[in-house]
């Protein structure tokens, strides 16, 4: 088991914990990766999106239309 943190209250919690004991946020976003079936799924921020589309331009359009990213694999959709 390893130790992640919570992305509310910036506490360290066990990877396995379906909920932060801490402050109560859902670890599971119950949304899979379509590619490698993995859980461990971020939605991609509009502040992220707005800095490629800065720093890259066109070049970031894969980027800009896309809402959720895996950790694991790194597969956007």
């Amino acid at each position: 088991m390893a130790l992640i943190i919570c992305q509310d209250c910036n506490k360290e919690i066990s990877d396995s914990a379906e909920n932060c004991p801490f402050c109560g946020r859902p670890m599971s976003t119950g949304i899979k990766c379509p590619n490698c079936k993995s859980t461990k799924v971020e939605k991609i921020s509009a502040s992220s999106k707005i800095g490629s589309a800065l720093v890259l331009g066109v070049f970031s359009v894969g980027k800009l239309t896309k809402t959720y990213q895996c950790k694991d694999c790194k597969f956007r959709w």
